[in-house]
């Protein structure tokens, strides 16, 4: 045993070494990054230092992101023979409160399924597979940490690179071919759903490297150029290093990400509310049951929003007059699809809130009239577009057994 651990100390890669050069701080009173989230316990996050080895393995070289529960780093494996080019991996450290440790606890469990589910399936490709996890200590309680495949940017950057933050015909299509690649994995081979309050949007769909060499690049230039941070009694916040400067052609495939709230879609039914403003499928709204259905209505209103700048169903500025959110998002699915199906109504315990005994809209002022094709031909005369549009009139319709599965989406006209 003791050989064996020097054998491998001696040929496994050399930790990197921090820099002596100045570093920016950022004034103390300021917030930064995770410190927005609402309710932020800075104790309930473990705090990374940079050139810091987790688990005895991976040497932390960057912040690459954070969210309300979580900060994501990228660290070299030092397991990595030490003649081969450094291999880099993406770590979310999750925080330690209980909500957030219940979450990570349930995300680590859904993520071995998905990646143990079917290795040799193609769609396996195009969702975030687990490498490794462990657990870390601090005073503030445990966190269990993930390791992935490091990403690059989300599928909203994306858009930024187009002119009016807009994403052409001929690039959504293969993007779109993958994303639904993605999720017929989940679907058909793994039963589990994305759709949950982190649904699938274009915050959780990165885009691989082609070239994973970058990463060296990214690691070598916060060597140069040490990351501006906040210094606190016993912790750093570091403001995170997330864009690469990478041009088109080093782009890679989709992966759909952050399966924290997803659900398995083979157990009993899913009835409780999901999903953000803008997204939400008509039964969630009416509080139905909703099953996979959810996660192709989020498609068809992540690529039309991707394509047109910003969803079907966004509702207008003052809308909302003195009614709910989903009040006025009815009204917006009603002035793109027409009038709901009674039978829909009369399967959501908060039918009554919006629709009256004869299945009329309470609120028939907040109604207006538009429809995909007048939209489309505002952004694209390509010869393509009926195509396209037809494929999202087929993810948006008020029932959820009539929209098309992601199987059979893959054999539309648009995509084949």
């Amino acid at each position: 045993m003791y050989l064996r651990r020097y054998f491998r100390r001696i040929i496994q890669s050399v930790p990197y070494k921090p820099p002596p050069l100045p570093i920016k701080l950022l004034p103390t009173a300021d917030l930064v990054e995770e410190e927005h989230t609402p309710h932020y316990k800075p104790q309930h996050f473990y705090p990374v230092r940079l050139y810091e080895i987790l688990n005895n393995r991976y040497q932390i070289v960057t912040k690459i992101g954070w969210g309300t529960s979580s900060t994501v780093w990228l660290a070299r494996d030092l397991h990595q023979w030490r003649w081969l080019p450094p291999q880099y991996v993406a770590i979310k450290v999750n925080a330690s409160n209980y909500a957030s440790q219940e979450s990570a606890e349930k995300e680590l469990r859904i993520t071995e399924h998905i990646t143990k589910a079917s290795p040799q399936h193609p769609g396996r490709n195009f969702v975030a597979i687990l490498l490794d996890s462990f657990r870390v200590a601090s005073p503030g309680g445990t966190h269990i940490c993930m390791v992935f495949d490091a990403l690059c940017e989300p599928l909203w950057m994306l858009k930024r690179r187009f002119e009016g933050n807009i994403i052409p015909l001929d690039v959504l299509k293969p993007v779109s071919k993958l994303i639904l690649e993605g999720l017929r994995y989940l679907h058909t081979e793994c039963h589990v759903i994305h759709t949950e309050k982190q649904d699938l949007k274009s915050d959780n769909i990165l885009l691989s490297l082609r070239n994973p060499s970058i990463l060296n690049s990214v690691a070598q230039d916060e060597m140069n150029n040490p990351s501006p941070r906040k210094q606190l009694d016993g912790r750093d916040i570091y403001l995170s290093r997330n864009y690469w400067g990478l041009s088109p052609d080093e782009l890679g495939r989709s992966v759909i990400t952050d399966f924290g709230l997803a659900v398995h879609g083979d157990g009993p039914p899913n009835s409780h509310p999901i999903q953000p403003e803008g997204y939400r499928a008509p039964e969630v709204c009416l509080g139905g049951d909703w099953s996979y259905s959810a996660d192709i209505w989020n498609l068809g209103v992540l690529l039309w929003d991707l394509f047109y700048g910003h969803g079907p169903f966004d509702i207008p500025p003052d809308s909302c007059g003195s009614g709910s959110t989903d009040e006025a998002h009815l009204a917006q699915i009603i002035s793109l699809l027409g009038p709901p199906p009674l039978d829909l109504l009369s399967r959501g315990g908060e039918t009554y809130r919006y629709f009256d005994a004869e299945g009329q809209f309470k609120t028939p002022e907040l109604i207006g009239k538009k429809d995909l094709v007048s939209m489309a031909k505002e952004i694209d005369g390509d010869d393509e577009m009926p195509l396209f549009v037809d494929l999202i009139s087929r993810t948006l319709r008020w029932r959820p057994e009539d929209r098309t599965t992601a199987e059979d989406l893959l054999s539309h006209p648009w995509l084949t």
